[in-house]
């Protein structure tokens, strides 16, 4: 890339940064970038080939209610892939057709590997390209791509869920998952559905009516059904209570240590659904923010860095009080106040009110459906 000032360059092109730049757009901003070290949707594209989105997908925009899983207001994944729970591939093919249809300008194979400030207070983006220059910066990287795994003593030893291409390669063996929440349950259902038998071992059911009612901290209802399946099978079974501190490596095997005392011994290497690094690809530009005690970014209250004014945070990262956004129909909501602000910090006119009230809001007519061909 030859260095040039854009009004913005978004870093990242999964849902936060395609529709965080669809939103800038709206806001009248034009010199923007949308930059990805890979390509539209790679998270996506690398999920394990059964993978399915746990947020169903469905075409109610014509009545005002946005598909859960769109990343602008008139597209719809259900309507493009024919499916209420789409794989990988064919939600990366609906982030790529939306960014076609806004005519996005993407710079693709392009790894950002630091970001400074310059001379001028303009943004300096390192490039695998060059440099680039930006006088704001959005940073949508995800978590997906940057899976912890590090958790616990001897995890090393272990295969982390990202790091599986298709649980087709797995024999039909036993096998130990570690962690309750969505990866582990997904990772022991698809080992089940193969004809395994699973030890699911997690610290807490996620899915008891006692827990938390936020869907980022209780087990989805469509993962919820699916596991209820797989305990019916016979060849499922989980220990609560398991806090693991360490997996030693065996002559013929592998032994998971728990807190209490509890030793699970296992054949074959366990498989981690433990999550991804908190502050997800954040971690990158670790200077630019200032970081809570729990190793979560600091924001203000419009997603923008207390440290670096002009970068904001964009996708599952970001949180604000006690909210979590971590689903598409969550930090979707952030779009249109971040790009508000963006506007307002490049000095850009504000939006039409009758504009800015349709963001995410109660469409204007019916006829908003002809829209959707934009997807």
């Amino acid at each position: 890339m030859e260095p040039k000032v854009l009004e913005v360059a978004v870093v990242g092109a999964g849902p936060a940064g395609i529709g965080m730049a669809v939103a800038l757009r709206r806001h009248g901003v034009n010199r923007l970038a949308v930059i990805d070290r890979h390509q539209v949707g790679a998270s996506f594209l690398s999920w394990p080939q059964e993978t399915r989105f746990i947020t169903p997908s469905f075409y109610s925009n014509p009545f005002g209610l946005a598909d859960l899983n769109a990343v602008t207001e008139t597209s719809s994944p259900a309507l493009t892939a024919g499916m209420e729970h789409l794989d990988g591939p064919r939600y990366a093919q609906y982030l790529a057709r939306v960014a076609q249809a806004h005519d996005l300008p993407l710079a693709l194979d392009c790894e950002v590997s630091a970001l400074t400030r310059g001379a001028r207070g303009e943004f300096q983006l390192q490039t695998s390209r060059g440099a680039a220059l930006a006088r704001a910066v959005i940073w949508a990287t995800g978590e997906y791509q940057y899976p912890d795994l590090r958790p616990f003593a001897g995890a090393a030893d272990c295969l982390h869920y990202a790091q599986v291409d298709s649980w087709s390669a797995f024999e039909a063996g036993e096998y130990l998952v570690i962690g309750g929440y969505e990866s582990g349950v997904d990772a022991a259902v698809n080992l089940v559905a193969r004809g395994a038998r699973v030890q699911l071992l997690a610290r807490k059911s996620t899915w008891d009516p006692a827990s938390a009612h936020d869907p980022s901290l209780s087990l989805s209802p469509y993962s919820r059904q699916r596991l209820y399946q797989a305990l019916d099978s016979g060849r499922l079974e989980i220990a609560f209570g398991v806090n693991v501190l360490e997996v030693r490596r065996l002559a013929a095997g592998f032994s998971v240590h728990a807190e209490d005392g509890r030793v699970f011994a296992t054949a074959n290497a366990p498989i981690l659904g433990t999550g991804f690094l908190r502050g997800g690809g954040a971690q990158l530009i670790r200077p630019c923010f200032d970081w809570t005690p729990d190793g979560r970014p600091v924001l203000s209250a419009h997603d923008e860095s207390t440290l670096m004014p002009g970068l904001f945070l964009a996708g599952p990262q970001v949180r604000q009080d006690r909210r979590i956004y971590c689903f598409i129909y969550k930090f979707r909501q952030r779009f249109d106040s971040v790009a508000r602000m963006v506007a307002q910090h490049l000095g850009l006119p504000p939006l039409e009110a009758e504009r800015a009230a349709g963001a995410w809001g109660p469409f204007g007519n019916a006829d908003c459906c002809d829209e959707a061909c934009e997807c």
